[in-house]
């Protein structure tokens, strides 16, 4: 699957789902009277300066659906042929919408050449705009128009979306089916979530959003963000630095079984290179409090204790904790310890429920998800399941555990309460053993240093990602520790 492009020009954080979208494209219609046509035109000029941009001197193919995505199309080629561009329109659907056929009608005038067929000179470089489905669209795909994505993906083509890929739910990001593989996605007004959470993300290319002049209603507005590089440094920017270590937060660890010394060791590094002053982690095992010091000088070890490292401010629960006797206490330790506290790895299955005793932040990964929904929820779920709709999953985790909770991968999700935010930064080298130790420990030190649940998450997502980037920029094979180093700079780069 192809290696998503950087978003460019920056996405502004707040996503619409397609009901907002279509909520805000009839107040614009109905409430302020700007006619459909108008934002039609507007659509398709955006569409069209990409279109120049990418094109290279070859032929344009426009591939139109049924609806106003497809009018989209048609406006385009428009546009397109009245500037000298060879471009051909491709109808793909016998029912069509007011707004298409009005479209048509223009473009036959203007002599634009228009077919029902779906022929490209094979081998031929060409561009090609996917106006076939747009956020509307849910379900199985009909055979006419999924014969246009397997056309479109395989021609030697760039290939442009227009709103969104046609197969790409623009809620969940769910693939059901096919889905055009686009390398450029020009969405309106907003981006919509579908295109940045997995696997939708892959097929979205980069995503430039185009202002077409859609209004939301007033009081309209859903709490789906991406997390803003300015925020995360505006969250950042309100910690001390803290004139002694005991200023800086002291931050306990509950891991590190035998075996599996080294997650402990990973987390309690990410802590102190996110600035707590103090970290602490408790294992049973002397012979692993023996490694954790020779690893890790800076740590602090003791052994465990109801409660845990009492002298913390907030807790890591979890990284390398795989002895089930050492986890016998964590169902109490979620109910009723107050201090802040990350939850990782092993400790998740320890989850009683939605009772908490302080703030709490979980971090799964898509295995880890569906065994905690499956436990707590009784449904059955699979990782399969929660990676086909993320953002459900993100939302389900946080409602049956009450915390905030964070769905590791691909476009990483976080939910807490309403609120759902979705990350922007990372790369490949995340996914190597360790990765998830590191962002338990950086969470963790942004908490005891002072933020609240939700500023932690989603700062902690967003620096880990940028941490992930530079430990990996000349892609030498990155791992863990390499990470856990990277968080200082990784801070250090915000914007």
């Amino acid at each position: 699957m192809q290696q998503r492009e950087p978003i460019n020009p920056p996405v502004p954080p707040a996503l619409w789902t397609r009901a907002a979208a279509a909520a805000a494209d009839r107040h614009t219609i109905d409430a302020l009277g700007v006619p459909s046509p108008v934002l039609m035109e507007r659509a398709a000029l955006a569409c069209a300066e990409v279109v120049h941009r990418v094109r290279a001197g070859r032929p344009v193919h426009v591939l139109c659906g049924p609806g106003n995505n497809g009018g989209d199309g048609v406006a385009i080629a428009r546009i397109l042929h009245g500037r000298g561009i060879p471009v051909r329109v491709h109808l793909l659907a016998r029912r069509r919408g007011p707004d298409l056929t009005l479209q048509i009608a223009m473009a036959e005038r203007c002599g634009v050449a228009i077919a029902e067929d779906l022929e490209i000179a094979p081998g031929e470089s060409v561009v090609i705009v996917d106006a076939m489905l747009g956020t509307g669209a849910t379900g199985p795909l009909r055979d006419e128009i999924a014969a246009g994505v397997a056309c479109a993906n395989a021609a030697n083509a760039t290939r442009i979306a227009v709103d969104v890929p046609t197969g790409v739910d623009a809620d969940s990001g769910a693939v059901p089916g096919v889905a055009v593989r686009a390398d450029h996605t020009v969405t309106f007004q907003r981006s919509k979530p579908g295109l940045h959470v997995t696997p939708g993300r892959q097929y979205a290319g980069e995503v430039t959003v185009a202002d077409i002049g859609l209004v939301e209603r007033p009081g309209a507005g859903e709490a789906i963000e991406l997390i803003a590089p300015t925020a995360a440094r505006a969250w950042l920017a309100t910690l001390r630095p803290g004139a002694h270590k005991g200023e800086r937060g002291h931050l306990g660890i509950l891991g590190g079984s035998a075996g599996t010394p080294g997650a402990a060791v990973l987390a309690g590094s990410a802590a102190l290179r996110a600035g707590a002053g103090l970290v602490t982690i408790a294992a049973a095992d002397p012979e692993v409090q023996a490694q954790l010091l020779m690893h890790r000088p800076e740590l602090m070890v003791t052994a465990p204790a109801d409660p845990p490292v009492p002298a913390a401010g907030a807790l890591v629960v979890g990284p390398g904790l795989t002895a089930a006797p050492e986890r016998t206490r964590l169902s109490a330790l979620y109910r009723g310890d107050p201090r802040p506290a990350v939850w990782d790895a092993s400790a998740l299955i320890e989850i009683p429920g939605a009772e908490t005793g302080g703030p709490r932040v979980l971090t799964p990964h898509p295995a880890e998800a569906a065994r905690v929904l499956s436990l707590r929820t009784g449904a059955s779920w699979t990782s399969a399941q929660v990676q086909a709709d993320r953002l459900t999953a993100a939302r389900a985790l946080a409602a049956c555990t009450g915390a905030v909770a964070i769905l590791k991968g691909e476009g990483t999700v976080i939910a807490g309460g309403a609120r759902v935010a979705i990350a922007v930064s990372g790369c490949p080298a995340l996914a190597t053993a360790g990765s998830g130790d590191c962002l338990a420990g950086l969470i963790g030190a942004l908490m005891v240093r002072g933020l609240d649940a939700w500023a932690a998450a989603c700062a902690g997502v967003h620096v880990h990602g940028v941490a992930g980037e530079l430990a990996d920029a000349k892609r030498l094979g990155a791992v863990a520790l390499d990470v856990a180093e990277a968080i200082g700079r990784a801070i250090a780069a915000l914007p």
